[in-house]
């Protein structure tokens, strides 16, 4: 099997530690906790420093429960500052290898394949890294961890399970240590990729560890989970074909905005306001993009008091961005599947994607009309564009239960 030298990168960008750093803290030394909004006592924990996990405080924790003292910092996220961190890291990053070999797992994780510049840089895989992690630190004061292995799986399982508990934050996993470290990961839902149900369907076939799911049957991991058994049973002994120079263009995309509101909403006009305003901002995004979509998908998620919701979506008799087109169709999903129950959460998306040069007019519909309604919808994105979101809006976006200029305001979903 063709071996690389495959580095993850992680840690580096928790929001905790961009936090107490823009303030002059040292994240490991500091207690700090990053909330979703620091004026709302309901307000859920994003992020905390090691030391005030140490005290219970964790993501998901609420602003309630974090004790008022002197010495713990609780502060809102600082999104613009977080994604202008990352992107500075990636750039560093990118010194050490070709972009093609570089891939953004998420705003704070990164993968890159070493195989063909390690030479340059370091005669070790753990030597590139330490590299890495030492000029990270140098020039941003984050501290970085890093998982090596011979493919992504072994680079990412390395990381979680050995790297981000060692004193030099460094951990390196080839396939001869997969008897007796990748087996040995208990319980199987710590293992990337099995999830507590999966966990319990490899129970009921009688298999209780990594090691068991490795010397059992493909066949019988076949019929029970299809193409994923294989992919289950691969990953058991440390194998995995993907690279990250393998580039995947999806054949068409979605575009998605959800939302879990402030209060239950029990007025259904004021429900459909909060849908036209998601939905001028999908519609943004698909001009954006010069994309057209055909479908649309509603969901709504009815109050904690009551559970349910529901997920329908419908196609469009013809491709458009232009909310004046698609809101119909979101109301008719709305009327027919509704139960009438407090809503707290609603999401529109819209997929089925083709580009925007490629509509099709109708012989039934004033072109010029169109035309026009489309010329409007650019003028009024190149303002948004210059002077903010906020700069037009819905005169409706200015009543009370609007939420379209607080959103504005967010960046990631949270405060800019």
């Amino acid at each position: 099997m063709e071996s690389y030298q495959i580095l993850h990168l992680v840690g580096y960008l928790s929001l905790s530690s961009v936090s107490s750093v823009i303030r002059g803290l040292n994240p490991l030394r500091t207690r700090l906790a990053v909330v979703g909004d620091i004026k709302r006592s309901g307000s859920v924990v994003l992020a905390a420093t090691p030391l005030l996990k140490k005290e219970g405080i964790k993501t998901g924790s609420r602003l309630f429960d974090i004790p008022k003292r002197k010495d713990i910092h609780v502060v809102n996220p600082s999104m613009e500052r977080y994604i202008k961190a990352s992107n500075y890291i990636s750039s560093l990053v990118l010194k050490y290898v070709a972009p093609e070999d570089f891939h953004a797992y998420s705003i704070d994780e990164l993968f890159i394949d070493a195989t063909a510049s390690l030479h340059l840089f370091a005669k070790t895989p753990e030597e590139l890294a330490h590299k890495i992690i030492n000029e990270i630190y140098r020039k941003t004061r984050l501290t970085a961890t890093a998982g090596i292995g011979p493919n992504l799986l072994l680079a990412k399982v390395s990381l979680d399970h050995e790297a981000k508990n060692s004193p030099t934050g460094v951990a390196y996993w080839r396939y001869e240590d997969i008897p007796s470290k990748l087996w040995s990961i208990h319980p199987m839902k710590d293992f990337w990729g099995i999830s507590s149900a999966t966990e319990r369907r490899l129970n009921r076939l009688g298999i209780h560890s990594i090691k068991e799911l490795a010397l059992s049957s493909v066949e019988m991991l076949r019929k029970e989970f299809g193409i994923l058994g294989e992919e289950l049973h691969q990953h058991a002994n440390g194998i995995d074909f993907s690279r990250i120079s393998d580039v995947y263009i999806p054949s068409s995309r979605s575009f998605g905005k959800s939302q879990i509101l402030f209060r239950d909403y029990t007025n259904r006009k004021e429900v459909e306001l909060l849908l036209l305003e998601l939905l001028d901002d999908v519609c943004f995004r698909l001009r954006m993009h010069q994309v057209v979509a055909q479908t649309v998908h509603l969901s709504i998620g009815y109050s904690k008091q009551t559970g349910g919701g529901f997920s329908r979506q419908k196609k469009m008799g013809r491709a458009s961005n232009l909310s004046q087109d698609i809101f119909p169709y979101c109301l008719t999903i709305l009327h027919t599947y509704d139960s009438g129950m407090p809503i707290r959460s609603i999401g529109i998306s819209l997929s089925n994607t083709s580009i925007q040069d490629e509509e099709q007019m109708s012989l039934f519909e004033d072109i010029e009309q169109r035309e026009r309604a489309y010329a409007l919808a650019k003028t009024i994105d190149d303002i948004r564009l210059r002077y903010g979101k906020n700069s037009v809006l819905r005169a409706s976006s200015y009543l009370e239960h609007s939420t379209a200029r607080y959103r504005n305001g967010l960046l990631g979903g949270h405060k800019a």
